[in-house]
């Protein structure tokens, strides 16, 4: 795994989860804006699929979320020797990723819980 192809396939990967990552967060934003624009339509008819809906997606952003970060470690992991010495691999290594994924996963389910809240009180 240390021929110059491995180390674009790996680049590649750290890409495209990037990428897979900011799309997530993206559609699950969108989603708490519809929902509070539905809420504040006064739509209550649509409460009851609008609430499991908002549960279903908030839980896949959330896993959704953790995944594309955990797989993002995993192809730094695979980095080779001549990887490791460089500046953005040692920034990465020394990334704290657990605030991020307490802030995702708080962020997404608390946002989710308060939607509930307002339509059913």
């Amino acid at each position: 795994m240390n021929t110059p192809q491995d180390r674009a396939n790996r680049i590649m990967a750290w890409g495209t989860r990037g990428r897979d990552l900011l799309w997530i967060m993206t559609m699950v934003l969108i989603s708490h804006v519809l929902t509070l624009s539905l809420i504040g339509a006064g739509f209550e008819a649509s409460f009851i699929p609008l609430s499991i809906f908002l549960v279903f997606f908030s839980i896949l952003g959330i896993m959704g979320s953790l995944d594309a970060m955990d797989d993002i470690a995993a192809v730094a992991e695979d980095a080779d020797e001549e990887e490791r010495k460089t500046v953005g691999h040692k920034r990465f290594v020394n990334t704290a990723w657990m605030p991020f994924k307490v802030l995702i996963a708080l962020g997404f389910g608390l946002t989710a819980i308060a939607e509930l809240w307002v339509m059913w009180s």
